[in-house]
């Protein structure tokens, strides 16, 4: 069973740090995105792919496992994020 009110906090906290995407601001959510994967929700249930845009997160692209839906919100560790991660957990 998924930790929806973890995915609900991850996505709040996300959502303000998009309102001013700061340096400083990505590289918090950089930090608080690798404390996400200790919980059971998935990145979606977060409701905060606009903001993981904004902070630099996630990225637009296709999913090589399901190409059929087109281009998605593409978080770390998906197929297809790859190619576009410009930073890593070990920063």
């Amino acid at each position: 069973m998924a930790d929806r009110t973890s995915a609900g906090l991850f996505g709040w906290i996300f959502k303000l740090l998009a309102e001013n995407p700061t340096d400083d601001h990505k590289t918090i959510a950089r930090e608080i995105y690798a404390y996400s994967a200790g919980y059971d929700f998935s990145e979606y249930q977060m409701n905060a792919d606009d903001a993981g845009l904004r902070l630099g997160i996630a990225r637009k692209g296709k999913n090589p496992d399901h190409p059929e839906r087109g281009e998605v919100t593409l978080w770390p560790g998906e197929p297809g994020h790859e190619a576009g991660n410009e930073w890593s957990n070990d920063d």
